[in-house]
């Protein structure tokens, strides 16, 4: 089961494995943490 997501704006990009179910509970939760889920990523790629 594979999902990848863009953080800005949120938007499915691929998917495979998941329910439509299953995939609106991802999209929603990474919406829900977007701000925070930026932050790390700039952090991590930055150093």
């Amino acid at each position: 089961m594979v999902a990848k997501l863009w953080l800005d704006p949120v938007a499915l990009q691929k998917a495979g494995g998941f329910s439509r179910v299953e995939l609106n509970a991802i999209v929603r939760l990474v919406e829900q943490k977007q701000e925070y889920l930026l932050e790390r990523w700039h952090e991590f790629f930055s150093n």
